[in-house]
């Protein structure tokens, strides 16, 4: 099952240039079957909403259909987070976003995989660095569409590319952020993402402060001098998949509760400091959103935040303090797929 986020968080208005709500049209419900028999598929959580016919996948299996089945199907894949580091380190960038169209027809059966989050960066001893999120991918029957993962955030080295591109390092040995390799959000409305999807930059770090966030599907990572390198913004889910019923994901800065995901996880701080704590993911607000991790600061404002299972979100960075020490590992990411019943 999917996480569901609650609460009272504040609300941005699109004159901010925060609110990155993806406005298309809906698309329509579409015609049943016409066979005597039915057209059906199988595969992941299945639920109806609004004419459709979605299946939401959270861990890797196979998507099968009937004989009968012929179908346009919507897609919304998410690849994993980025981790990220410790003592200052980046925050994780989140995983790449794709959505688009495709046929499917009768008697197939073909593997949709869930890209596991990147793991953290640890101090010594046995240092670390932190790891890539790993690619989402649908193995549908016109072609292979990858989302790829999130690059890591910063310590040793910069931060990493990948679907949005990892936080830099802050305090010393700062480095900058490395680029996402996606264009930008929300590109051409009406259209699929591109072949490299939708990512953003990560952030760079800066000396003394904490470091870069992690880029997001929805926008850059912020700088570690700019909100304490809060993470990039992430993505609501198209409205065709979101069933009120049913809900699923994660806040966002809108104030919604639900259905966002892939935001940058947060630079942490160095030196541990409460002015110069890491500041929120995912999110141009201190808070974490779109299930990314927060970065960790002075021991009263709390640790660093994994990103969310089943968000494609970027892990929250680490700050200094005594061995072991660890930045928070990616979220994992999530698959949609929709038809009309």
């Amino acid at each position: 099952m999917g996480v569901r986020s609650t609460g009272s968080h504040p609300t941005t208005t699109k004159a901010d240039g925060h609110l990155l709500e993806y406005f298309r049209s809906d698309m329509g419900a579409g015609g049943g079957a016409s066979n005597a028999v039915p057209e059906t598929a199988s595969g992941g959580t299945k639920y109806t909403f609004g004419g459709r016919t979605i299946h939401r996948f959270t861990g890797t299996g196979p998507f099968s259909t009937s004989a009968s089945f012929n179908k346009t199907c919507d897609y919304t894949i998410i690849g994993g987070g980025g981790g990220s580091n410790f003592d200052g380190g980046g925050g994780g960038g989140a995983g790449g976003w794709r959505e688009g169209t495709t046929p499917v027809g009768g008697g197939q059966n073909f593997t949709v995989t869930i890209g596991a989050g990147g793991d953290e960066g640890s101090g010594p001893p046995g240092t670390a660095d932190s790891v890539k999120g790993v690619a989402s991918s649908v193995a549908f029957p016109g072609g292979t569409i990858t989302a790829a993962g999130g690059g890591g955030g910063g310590t040793s080295t910069p931060g990493g590319p990948g679907g949005s591109g990892g936080g830099g390092r802050g305090g010393q040995g700062v480095t900058p952020g490395g680029p996402g390799t996606g264009d930008a959000f929300p590109g051409t409305p009406g259209t699929a993402t591109p072949t490299n999807g939708w990512g953003h930059d990560g952030g760079n770090g800066v000396n003394p402060s904490p470091g870069g966030g992690g880029g997001g599907a929805g926008g850059n990572g912020e700088a570690g001098n700019s909100n304490n390198g809060r993470g990039g913004v992430g993505i609501r889910l198209h409205s065709i998949y979101r069933d009120p019923s049913n809900p699923f994901g994660f806040p966002g800065p809108d104030g919604s509760s639900d259905f966002w995901f892939a935001g940058g996880g947060s630079g942490g701080s160095y030196p541990k400091s409460n002015s110069q704590r890491g500041g929120g993911g995912g999110g141009p607000v201190p808070a974490p959103y779109a299930g990314a991790g927060r970065g960790q600061g002075d021991e009263d404002n709390g640790p660093y935040q994994f990103g969310q299972a089943n968000s494609g979100s970027g892990g929250g960075g680490g700050t200094a303090g005594p061995a072991p020490r660890t930045g928070g590992s990616g979220g994992s990411g999530v698959v949609f797929i929709a038809y009309p019943t």
